[in-house]
């Protein structure tokens, strides 16, 4: 099933192109000069001469017998005029219309001589069909396919104009027939004929194999959209109700524990349903089916959805566990909760908001009730954004930093409600301040829009309040480098000495410095720590100072900024951050006594893994906070 959306996805996309492009191309036809399309501006009409079979003048025709007797393949013969003089036209090879194939030879109608339709000839029988104030300008003999007669078959004499339209005259180059006049008008408006009929191999005809392959798509997407639509009325999503029901589920713990027996709204999303009972499934795409991280546990003969079948495994759907996202409270009369958070939603007080970067701003938040909160550094918090209007360009952008948005175009825009999780940078006896470092995602181009939630929180002005729900620790210190999700590790293992590398970019800054200054400020460490710290340019270092003085107090820290670009006066490391660690790794130390941390952007993050796994580092000693997911 995740296949067939998927595929209707793409076809909607395909089939609403082509939608939007006969919408265009149907106002067109609409709005524009019928006179001037059909390249007719400046056509003089040719008024046909009676042929007397018998004579002309003092001249005698031949015999059109004779004429035959000495070309026998011929099919047809004909008595044309061109230029005032009769001629036959004699017909070897007939197709079904005159654009078609037709083999064809013109024969002097007094002498039976052969006539070859050469330049001059063509550019005379042009010039007497073309009355505009344009000079010739040049005589093409052109081969099929030809741009401005994508039908015709046979070869051709271009004859061209530079007039204010650019005419083009075509001759028959066989038969010397005139075939059409074309200008600018009409190359224009056969531009809007090629959309409207999907003519895009130019073959001049609708009956073509794009308007197959669309009809195709067009009956996929009708018949994906009704399997869909039976799936998701077998799952209960149409099911109406007249007035607010509810339903009590009984929730238990991971070990069979009760914890209490919950009432919902029968049609609510169980994902949603828990938040209101400060019950948190893990989840990074909130509620999109695609992370597969908000597990639960039912019975196992509860339905199975698409979304279930593909991030759970056989096994694991044949034990009763399912995708909390993906299911109505109605289906269910108990569950058991796996990995949850006891996280409550908290009404944070926007403090402060400062740029620190180019397109990275810090902002201190306090709570609405004065209360505080603890937590493990590299902790992240989930941001409830309201439905909103926004603008792609931030507001009160600091002087020094207005030349890095020169190429962001200014957009304004609305969006819909949506959540972001993003990691707080301190430990939480640190302040009572939770102080986050988020990135503006910047559009790529005009017509998508900046990231939403980045540019909502980040425009937020000092004393405004946004909702969130955490703080989540899925990624912090672990004293035995295995699972940062494993409990009651003991503060003395012997772990605690191994030397940790730290490893980042961009905002992923935040989790890591958080642990850094929990290490060597909450807990005084002694452990060696060496911080890779990757970046564009050399503004875009953040909180170079801090490490600097982090570096000098502390023996066992060491700080290493990198920036990928070059950069006048920059005297540190210039490449990726990975290469660097690359450069250094054999300076770190024995391979048994590393820990890595790493935490920003997925390629980098990706190259590192690699690299690591490729020096033999286990992946227990290898952890990672993914938060471009």
């Amino acid at each position: 099933m995740q296949f067939i959306k998927s595929v209707h996805k793409w076809a909607s996309l395909f089939v609403g192109i082509q939608f939007l492009l006969w919408l265009v191309s149907g106002f067109y036809f609409n709005i524009m000069d019928h006179s001037k399309a059909g390249g007719n501006q400046y056509r003089e009409r040719i008024e046909k001469v009676a042929v007397d079979y018998r004579s002309t003048g003092n001249q005698k025709l031949i015999d059109p017998k004779l004429v035959l007797a000495e070309n026998k393949k011929t099919q047809n013969l004909q008595v044309v005029t061109i230029l005032g003089k009769p001629y036959y036209l004699l017909t070897h090879e007939k197709g079904l219309y005159r654009h078609f194939y037709n083999e064809q030879t013109l024969v002097d109608a007094y002498t039976n001589q052969i006539i070859v339709i050469d330049e001059h000839m063509a550019k005379k029988i042009a010039l007497t069909s073309y009355n505009g104030p344009g000079k010739l300008t040049s005589v093409i003999k052109l081969m099929p396919p030809i741009q401005d007669i994508p039908k015709e078959k046979n070869t051709v004499w271009q004859v061209n104009f530079n007039d204010n339209v650019n005419s083009s005259v075509y001759i028959n180059a066989s038969s010397g027939r005139l075939i059409r006049h074309s200008d600018d008008d009409k190359r224009f408006a056969d531009f809007f004929f090629m959309l409207h009929f999907m003519d895009y191999a130019s073959e001049g005809s609708f009956n073509n194999w794009q308007i197959i392959l669309f009809s195709i798509v067009t009956l996929w997407l009708a018949l994906s959209g009704l399997i869909w639509t039976v799936e998701l009325g077998f799952n209960g999503h149409y099911r109406l109700s007249l007035r607010n029901q509810k339903s009590k589920i009984k929730v238990s713990d991971k070990s069979g524990k009760l914890i209490d027996e919950l009432s919902f709204s029968i049609n609510q999303n169980l994902l949603d349903g828990l938040i209101e009972h400060d019950i948190v499934l893990p989840s990074s795409c909130g509620g999109g089916g695609t992370c597969g991280q908000c597990k639960i546990k039912v019975n196992s003969d509860a339905k199975i959805t698409s979304a279930d079948k593909l991030h759970l495994s056989p096994l694991e759907v044949e034990s009763g566990f399912r995708l909390g996202c993906q299911h109505k409270v109605r289906e269910f009369s108990d569950l058991t909760l796996l990995n949850t958070h006891t996280a409550k939603k908290h009404a944070l007080v926007l403090m402060k908001s400062t740029f620190i970067s180019p397109f990275i701003k810090e902002l201190r938040f306090k709570l609405q009730n004065g209360s505080h909160l603890k937590y493990k550094a590299g902790a992240y918090m989930r941001f409830f954004v309201p439905a909103a209007k926004g603008c792609a360009i931030p507001q009160k952008l600091p002087d020094e930093f207005q030349p890095h948005w020169h190429h962001i175009s200014h957009l304004e825009y609305e969006h819909l409600a949506c959540s972001r999780s993003y990691s707080l940078a301190t430990y939480d006896t640190e302040s009572d301040e939770l102080v986050f470092t988020i990135k503006i995602q910047t559009a790529p181009e005009h017509k998508i829009l900046p990231g939403i939630a980045s540019s909502y929180i980040c425009n937020l002005d000092v004393g405004k309040m946004i909702k969130a729900v955490g703080p989540f620790e899925e990624f912090y210190f672990s004293e035995n480098s295995i699972d940062a999700s494993i409990e009651n590790v003991s503060e003395t293992n012997v772990n605690d000495e191994k030397t940790l590398v730290m490893i980042g970019a961009g905002a992923g800054m935040a989790p890591l410095k958080a642990i850094i200054l929990e290490r060597l400020k909450k807990y005084n460490s002694k452990q060696n720590i060496h911080y890779y710290f990757g970046a564009r340019h050399e503004v875009d270092l953040i909180y170079r100072e801090l490490f600097d003085e982090l570096t000098q107090k502390h023996l066992n820290f060491k700080y290493i900024p990198v920036v990928s670009k070059d950069a006048h006066n920059w005297f540190g490391e210039t490449a990726y951050v990975q290469n660097i660690l690359n450069k250094h790794f054999n300076e770190l130390g024995h391979i048994d006594d590393l820990a890595f941390y790493l935490c920003g952007p997925k390629a980098m993050m990706q190259d590192t893994i690699v690299l690591l796994q490729n020096k033999g580092v286990k992946p227990q000693a290898i952890q990672f906070d993914d938060f471009a997911n």
